[in-house]
């Protein structure tokens, strides 16, 4: 089978069960595991975000859905070249990722009609489900492996259970700040936290400083979207003089972090387990202990 991915995680997931030898395409945001890199990139963004400030960024990216354009763009020729039986999908984010309409759009100029799925995962066992879904399509064998992921799951919530729960607020973006939804306060339960702004299984939405400022959560984990551990330290830095951080309980009580959020936290894939046992050790470092991954996560001093 050729299979085009259109998604980061669904990219991770099919590589998992044991399919990356029928990946034949990929976003310019696949970069997991180190393997892919060798696929065709079949995507690009609208704008060069790489040399834009966050404000600058949350502008472009408001001022492309008034005007309901697409943030990405499919190689048409690439995907032609690329001649999927399977292309996999999603209508969770249309402002991480491929949005359908644009997917609809490309495979108007395939020859064959190539079967669609389109993931929308909120939850982490949406997540397991997803991998179901697409081993069932393609017969892999990914039983075991979720099985796995699911254990290592419950352990973490096993051990949280009857310890003392915190407060935590996970920031999704700095200027303007957004707080996290979907999975990630699912996470932050699982791992013995109380999330202060946000839903499980809701949209994330911009965070008033206020809002902020008055509940002033004993942990802050700062996890903008699609970032790595580096480029959120740098991102930090531009806007840190923006709000007045220092005023926080977290950063007063040194429980103010960066986390790797592109790796562990803004995909919807098996990482996620990772990220899900990273913050059991912030949230309680004295019951857990070389849990997170290798540089995965940083102190704020």
């Amino acid at each position: 089978m050729r299979i085009v991915s259109f998604l980061p995680s669904a990219t991770e997931i099919l590589y998992a069960i044991g399919l990356g030898d029928q990946v034949v395409g990929i976003t310019h945001e696949c970069d997991y595991p180190p393997d892919v890199r060798t696929k065709p990139v079949l995507t690009r963004c609208a704008f060069d975000s790489e040399r834009m400030t966050q404000k600058e960024i949350d502008d472009e990216v408001r001022r492309l859905a008034r005007e309901e354009k697409s943030l990405y763009e499919i190689h048409d020729e690439k995907l032609r070249q690329a001649n999927p039986d399977l292309i996999v999908t999603q209508d969770l984010c249309h402002v991480c990722a491929i949005t359908p309409r644009e997917v609809d759009r490309a495979i108007g100029i395939l020859p064959g009609k190539p079967k669609v799925v389109s993931l929308n995962p909120k939850l982490l066992e949406d997540v397991f489900s997803d991998m179901h879904l697409l081993s069932d399509i393609t017969d892999a064998q990914s039983g075991k492996l979720i099985e796995q992921l699911q254990g290592r799951v419950r352990d973490v919530l096993k051990q949280t259970l009857p310890l003392p729960k915190v407060t935590v607020g996970c920031i999704e973006w700095f200027d303007p700040i957004w707080r996290t939804g979907h999975w990630v306060p699912e996470m932050v339960q699982l791992a013995g936290g109380v999330e202060m702004f946000a839903e499980i299984g809701k949209s994330s939405r911009t965070l008033p400083w206020d809002e902020l400022q008055e509940k002033n959560p004993d942990i802050l984990i700062f996890m903008p979207c699609g970032s790595s551990l580096e480029k959120t330290k740098q991102q930090f830095q531009r806007a840190a003089d923006k709000y007045e951080w220092k005023k926080l309980k977290a950063f007063q009580n040194h429980r103010a972090y960066f986390v790797d959020a592109n790796s562990y936290f803004s995909r919807s894939g098996p990482r996620l387990v990772e990220g899900l046992e990273l913050l059991a050790e912030i949230l309680h470092p004295d019951y857990f202990t070389n849990m997170a991954p290798v540089d995965s996560y940083l102190r704020i001093d």
